[in-house]
């Protein structure tokens, strides 16, 4: 034992040297600029044949005798400037690759799939899709190395890859001895693959964790007070047991998670459950954790008298606050950047799985790369809305069809805009309505038209029809059928069996997008109610329910937004703890923090629960009746504080960028805007307020006179 102390100083003088530290540095750049160039290089190579691909087998057509297409159907190959793309496979199965017309499908995901045997087998195939991400992850791991190396953790380094590849080689092991036994068809089963990532993740996860804290205790170790301040907070948050306890669940917890995802589910299923879990568990692990340690860190300070020795000294109480708080959202932001990368690794590992080989594993493998590692709009369709005339006429006509009002001789205004609204009511709902199927006359129908698609046409990406129908009683174990025809064309036409109250996406091609960017959908109801149901059968949707989903940025780009909008609220939560504990012991700061964290987590939940709470109207209410009145008064109460919950929280819980990236949906500019302005600066602001409002009228040191 003593010999392997003496070893490792030994090691460790060595590597404070600035020989070594030049050396290793010179080293560690050159292995980056090697890996990172090479698959740089043949990302931009494989790009440039991509487009040339994608473009020469546009439009290329069979029946037409277009070239590319009879060699692709003859032969499954493609020759382009003097290359020849493709092989015999490609011939087997013409029906994935040609329409019904005899045009080539998805020219680009054709294209992508020809020259997959270019790729380098020894690296991820999604580095070299993505040559913006790999430029990222060379810059990363580049100043992950200088860092380590400038650091001095040279030797710790190597020696949690020594002990997570004792155990990885351990769990070889056991896959080559199951194998050898017959247990096991494969020789790294899916369980020993799992496990493979599990534990070097939590290896290098856990070594990140402890480089990035001494970056971030580099970075605020200065001469000024808030940075002194916030060190002392980053300091008691690697050594605490309450702050270690969440660490530790997020850095051993985020590499299980893969293990819980079923196999056996399509693909864009267990990516879309892997970024739920994996991101909905680390903020929800960090907003406990961020409370539980603004909170501890201002009310034990208090309790214990520690900050006699700042308050004495000249250091503002705003300032010592905004210290606080500088040293909660420095460890936030190093367990984000640690959710982040694990998360994103693995998102990038699961896309390249297998399918299976048939057509629902070719719509599976599109559906992951259109509607889930995308950043889509949705489009409702185009709705009309009555002119003023035709208000006007309508409401006269009703006026005068309405036997009290057509004796008047002036109706009453308010009258007049009621009529006016519920007209414009029924319009509306009239156009999300289509009628049901009544034999003899040919079936309801309804044509919804879409416009402004131009740049989904020209980014050649499938778009995603969306839509949650309701018909009859909304009886979820019953199904209905209906038809979609586009552009009103007869021939294409899909048939569906929906499922009331339940969404369903359809996928579209871009190419029934017409030149002018606008496409008409024409629902069909082929519902046929009974003779003694006359009137019923009716399909109708809520506006929001029925749109067109179509892509308009990266996943990359989405999935760093969303992580800096989990940071941005996990900072107001920070400063919510800090206020807290200004005015409250720890345990009843805990305990308001997380009331209003709950609170405002349930605010637009509690918003729809206000629509349906049912409390009578005042002049309804019997005032002779105890009970009665009552009962308005505890419904009249909850209602209010419910409203005011909702007022004052309703952004927080509203802002789900989780969700969001879940559906492939953009994470726009102006939610992050939104979210920074009202979450980050209005609400933490205001926090800040009453926190150095409360602090500044608190007696913290009191001076007896003695000793």
């Amino acid at each position: 034992m003593n010999a392997l102390l003496a070893v490792y100083r030994r090691l460790d003088e060595a590597q404070q040297r600035r020989w070594f530290r030049i050396t290793a540095t010179v080293l560690a750049l050159l292995a980056c600029g090697a890996v990172f160039g090479s698959l740089i290089g043949t990302s931009y190579r494989l790009q440039a044949q991509r487009s040339a691909l994608t473009i020469a087998l546009t439009g290329q057509n069979v029946q037409n005798g277009d070239p590319h297409a009879v060699s692709l159907y003859e032969k499954g190959t493609v020759t382009l400037d003097g290359r020849t793309y493709g092989g015999e496979r490609y011939r087997q199965r013409p029906d994935l690759l040609f329409d019904q017309n005899g045009t080539i499908d998805v020219p680009g995901a054709l294209a992508t799939a020809l020259l997959g045997e270019q790729y380098p087998g020894w690296a991820p195939r999604w580095l070299v899709d993505q040559p913006g991400t790999t430029w990222m992850l060379a810059m990363l791991m580049t100043a992950w190395f200088v860092l380590i190396i400038w650091m001095g953790l040279t030797v710790p380094f190597v020696l949690t890859l020594a002990g997570t590849g004792a155990v990885l080689g351990a769990t070889v092991l056991v896959g080559w001895i199951r194998y050898s036994a017959g247990q096991e068809a494969r020789v790294l089963h899916d369980g020993v693959r799992q496990a493979l990532w599990a534990f070097g993740g939590i290896g290098m996860l856990t070594f990140t964790f402890v480089l990035l804290t001494r970056t971030a205790l580099i970075a605020l170790n200065r001469s000024n007070a808030l940075c002194a301040v916030a060190y002392t907070v980053v300091k008691e948050a690697s050594r605490t047991k309450l702050s270690l306890v969440f660490v530790v669940l997020i850095l051993i917890m985020l590499p299980l998670l893969p293990i819980g995802l079923d196999p056996e589910s399509p693909l864009r299923f267990r990516l879309q459950t892997f970024i739920s879990r994996g991101l909905g568990f680390t903020f929800y692990l960090a907003a406990c954790l961020t409370l539980f340690l603004s909170c501890a860190t201002v009310a034990f300070e208090i309790r214990d008298r520690q900050i006699w020795q700042l308050v004495t000294k000249p250091v503002h109480r705003l300032t010592y606050i905004l210290g606080k708080w500088l040293g909660v959202i420095s460890v936030n932001l190093m367990i984000m950047i640690i959710a982040a990368v694990s998360v994103f690794t693995f998102i990038q590992y699961l896309r390249e799985q297998p399918v299976s080989r048939d057509m629902s594993g070719y719509e599976d493998a599109q559906q992951v790369r259109d509607a889930v590692l995308t950043a889509r709009v949705g489009s409702p369709p185009v709705f009309h809305e009555l002119t003023a005339e035709q208000l006007r006429t309508r409401v006269d006509d009703t006026i005068s069809n309405h036997p009290e009002l057509a004796a008047m001789e002036r109706v009453p205004v308010e009258a007049r805009r009621e009529i006016q609204a519920g007209i414009e009511a029924a319009h509306e709902i009239g156009q999300r309505t289509v009628p049901p199927w009544r034999p003899p006359l040919p079936p309801g129908e309804r044509t919804f038209l879409f416009d402004g698609l131009e740049a989904a046409k020209r980014d050649g990406s499938m778009l995603t029809l969306r839509y949650r129908f309701h018909i009859m009683r909304d009886d979820e174990h019953e199904s209905f059928k209906a038809v979609f025809i586009f552009n009103g064309d007869p021939e294409l036409r899909v048939h569906r069996t929906y499922v009331p109250t339940l969404s369903h996406v359809l996928p579209i091609s871009p190419e029934l997008i017409r030149d002018d960017g606008t496409l008409t959908v024409t629902i069909v109801n082929l519902y046929q109610p009974s003779p003694t149901k006359r009137g019923a059968g009716a399909l109708n949707f809520e506006a929001k329910d029925f749109e067109l989903l179509h892509k308009v940025g990266t996943f990359e780009a989405n999935f760093f937004r969303a992580v800096f909008i989990d940071w941005v609220k996990l900072a107001f939560l920070a400063m919510l703890g800090i206020c807290c504990a200004t005015f409250l012991s720890f345990p009843v700061a805990c305990l308001m923090s997380f009331t209003i964290f709950l609170a405002g987590t349930f605010g637009p939940f509690v918003a729809i629960s206000i629509e349906n709470y049912g409390v009578l109207p005042a002049e309804s209410v019997d005032w002779g009746d105890i009970g009665m009145v009552i009962i308005w008064l505890f419904k009249s109460v909850i209602r209010l504080v419910a409203i005011l919950v909702v007022f004052l929280l309703h952004a927080f819980g509203e802002v789900r960028p989780t969700q969001l990236l879940v559906e492939g949906r953009l994470i726009s500019g102006a939610t992050v805007f939104a979210g920074t302005w009202k979450i980050g600066l209005v609400w933490s602001g205001l926090s800040l307020l009453i926190g150095y409002l409360a602090i500044r009228k608190r007696q913290l040191a009191i001076y007896s006179g003695h000793g």
